[in-house]
């Protein structure tokens, strides 16, 4: 709906600056107000964009910090995702040591197997024949008892791996466990992981529409600021119909003749875009007094969100003067001024990036370079 009303607005603007001539019998006071109601609406238009630009700033943050949560996330991810690979490396450990023992099981089995199956096999006589091998009965007792400590041993080895095997089975389903744990963790994390992300990119496209908005606002301050300089070119040619006041042109900053930029062409100070300077910019201490370049009448005194507090003074002849970004105005509209008389004091308000007097020195609105004119 924003965006829509923005639009329409910017279309009935085009469509009256295109059917109706700015000075079109107007008196200077009547192009003065108009002049004053364009500067307020383009205030007002500034306002909102200030506060889209500082809504989205905020859900910038928001994406950054979502971000931050999302690559938070990713580390933790691949955490558990190590975990799982330890999981199943120390699974398939314990898988072989299984394998291995069964093996050996099998192995142990087969000897016992074939042990207990000679002995059946021999029956009696194989005692007897053990028994009459032997030197004497000592012997043939130890012979008789070794041959049982070999099944006995041979059985308890057997108990041994299957214990073994079954301490080997319990730790192996204990991973298992672990692991399917470890899989719902995943799970959740990367639940929580796209639930960020679909935040975030909603994010992302409510600040495309608000910078669509910011464009659209800017168009509209666009449109306003030709039509207020149109304006301002209306009134100076209509106030230079007077005889110049005469005399050489003073110094708008007495005591401060450094230049922080010239008239021309020049990098912007706030965004480095390279834009056309109509003055030179002279700093000051804050509150240092501005004065009249000459004598004039005040045909402006009033605020621009670019100019700040600013003044305009007539000289007559077609020559005017204009002080910018004053931190008190001293003046008033139809005051008449003498060369050297304080008018304003020096500030930072509107475009500004520091205490200085923006000065301008134009010929029938044409801004010119003041150094060529003032002394």
């Amino acid at each position: 709906m924003f965006k829509k009303s923005i639009i329409l607005s910017l279309s009935i603007i085009f469509a009256i600056e295109s059917l109706t001539p700015l000075n079109a019998g107007g008196s200077i006071n009547d192009l003065q107000n108009k002049q004053a109601s364009i500067q307020n609406q383009i205030l007002e238009y500034r306002n909102q964009a200030n506060a889209l630009k500082n809504e989205r700033n905020d859900i910038q943050a928001d994406i950054d910090s979502l971000q931050l949560e999302i690559n938070a996330l990713n580390l933790e991810l691949q955490s558990y995702e190590l975990q799982k690979q330890e999981l199943n490396m120390k699974i398939n450990l314990n898988e072989e040591e299984i394998i291995k023992l069964n093996k050996e099981i099998e192995e142990n089995n087969k000897v016992l197997e074939e042990r207990l199956r000679a002995m059946y096999m021999n029956g009696t006589s194989g005692y007897i024949e053990l028994i009459l091998n032997s030197e004497n009965l000592t012997d043939a007792l130890t012979r008789v008892d070794m041959v049982k400590l070999i099944v006995e041993s041979d059985v308890e080895l057997l108990k041994s791996i299957e214990v073994q095997k079954k301490n080997v089975e319990e730790v192996k389903l204990s991973l298992e466990n672990e692991k399917l744990e470890l899989a719902d963790v995943i799970k959740e994390l990367n639940d929580k992981k796209e639930s960020v992300e679909v935040a975030s990119k909603a994010k992302d496209g409510y600040i495309s529409s608000l910078e669509q908005d910011i464009k659209s606002l800017e168009l509209l301050m666009a449109a306003e600021e030709a039509q207020s300089s149109q304006i301002e070119r209306d009134i100076l040619s209509l106030q230079g119909a007077g005889e110049f006041s005469g005399g050489g042109m003073g110094w708008p900053l007495p005591g401060y003749s450094r230049i922080s930029s010239y008239f021309g062409g020049r990098a912007d100070p706030i965004t480095g875009a390279w834009s056309n300077h109509h003055g030179i910019d002279i700093p000051g201490p804050y509150g240092q007094p501005i004065v009249s370049s000459n004598d004039g009448i005040v045909i402006f005194s009033g605020y621009h969100w670019s100019y700040g507090n600013y003044v305009i003074i007539d000289h007559g002849g077609g020559i005017s003067t204009l002080y910018s970004h004053a931190s008190k105005l001293l003046v008033s509209k139809g005051q008449a001024v003498s060369k050297g008389e304080t008018i304003a004091l020096v500030g930072s308000t509107g475009y500004s990036t520091g205490n200085h007097v923006h000065f301008e020195y134009r010929i029938n609105g044409v801004p010119q370079n003041p150094l060529d004119y003032v002394k």
